[in-house]
């Protein structure tokens, strides 16, 4: 890792130097990037420099952060992956150390936006206060997956994409806090429970002309690996006003009996050939049956 790692830092175009003083050490984290996008390794290093030597550190650890809406007021800041390196008895006696680290960006991280900024935070185990106005920003992009399939189903399938676009975070999707048996049997908890911050990036399409007497809206949340593809679809149903008054459809919809959720999985050679992707989903679409309580 170190002469793979020596090497791409001297070759490196961009250095990024993010610099902060923690107590009594002075931290400077080293960039190769700014801009990322899901599946890359971020190589840097962090630069330890104290007069006082680094007796009291057990550790550094580098993590990648993102925030996340929780609601129109309120966002949260999530650590989606940490590195740690911990010091040896010989390096906490010197008075300057490099740390070499590595994160491979996770292919379930969003793009970067206004409410969804991305920063690398660098801490050493040593008492202190952050200051949390002190985020070093990188962007990161969009997987190239997403306007890969985007542009197909747009263009070739008829769906039209609309402007509502989330991340929404299942915090109770953790597997230590699950105890709850609708929770286990969701489509999206093997998905989310293997993620060390459950957040599925939802994207929302109207449906193909063809079946919008059948769906109303058709949500893609992408579940992406380094050879393949598990796109699982939210099919969300018109709800007929025959079934019943306002207050009845209502409460149809707010505990989602309208939604049926499906996963389709794709090879990376699959993946390939536009036809295989168009194929299975309209597949899904034209025999997926309508759930009972819609049934008129």
């Amino acid at each position: 890792m170190f002469n793979k790692h020596k090497k791409a830092m001297r070759n490196a175009k961009f250095k990024k130097l993010i610099t902060r003083t923690i107590g009594h050490v002075k931290v400077d984290t080293v960039l190769t990037e700014e801009k990322v996008t899901p599946g890359d390794m971020l190589i840097g290093e962090v630069q330890l420099s104290s007069k006082k030597g680094f007796k009291e550190i057990e550790k550094v650890s580098v993590s990648l952060m993102q925030q996340f809406p929780f609601s129109e007021d309120t966002v949260a800041n999530l650590s989606l992956l940490t590195t740690e390196m911990r010091l040896s008895d010989e390096q906490k006696e010197e008075n300057e150390l490099v740390l070499p680290f590595e994160l491979k960006i996770p292919y379930f991280t969003p793009k970067s936006a206004e409410k969804r900024k991305c920063w690398i935070q660098t801490d050493i185990d040593l008492p202190y206060k952050l200051d949390p106005r002190d985020m070093d920003f990188i962007e990161v992009n969009e997987h190239p997956l997403l306007p890969y399939v985007n542009k197909i189903v747009t263009e070739e399938l008829g769906f039209v994409k609309t402007n509502r676009e989330e991340v929404i975070h299942y915090p109770q999707f953790q597997p230590k806090w699950v105890i709850d048996q609708k929770v286990l049997n969701h489509p999206l908890y093997p998905m989310l429970s293997s993620r060390k911050v459950p957040v599925a990036h939802e994207i929302e399409y109207f449906p193909p002309e063809e079946y919008r007497d059948k769906y109303r809206e058709i949500e893609f949340i992408y579940d992406i690996k380094e050879d393949s593809l598990d796109l699982f679809v939210e099919l969300q149903f018109i709800i007929p006003k025959e079934i019943g008054g306002y207050f009845k459809r209502a409460a149809i919809s707010e505990s989602d009996r309208d939604e049926r959720i499906h996963k389709l999985s794709f090879t990376k050679e699959e993946l390939q050939n536009p036809e295989n992707i168009k194929n299975k989903l309209m597949a899904l679409l034209e025999n997926t049956e309508i759930p009972k309580e819609l049934r008129v």
